[in-house]
């Protein structure tokens, strides 16, 4: 069964700001972690195979978002 994914798309106009790549500078760490995570394989990521559940989250998008949180050091605040 394919996975359900949620579709994660940062091209995608939005009310405000226009482009959500315009909340990010373009220097930014954010857009090379984005671009260093999509080079990768992450085909053998584990998912839930049942299909059972809400969409989830892309495998992809779930490191990111980890990988710069830990760069950043957002996750320690919340401790």
């Amino acid at each position: 069964m394919a996975a359900r994914f949620q579709n994660i798309d940062r091209e995608t106009p939005m009310l405000l700001p226009v482009c959500i790549r315009e909340w990010v500078p373009e220097n930014d760490l954010a857009h090379f972690v984005i671009d260093a995570v999509a080079s990768l394989n992450l085909d053998h990521c584990r998912i839930n195979s049942r299909g059972t559940g809400d969409a989830w989250f892309p495998p992809a998008m779930m490191l990111t978002l980890l990988i710069y949180c830990y760069a950043t050091g957002l996750l320690l605040e919340h401790f």
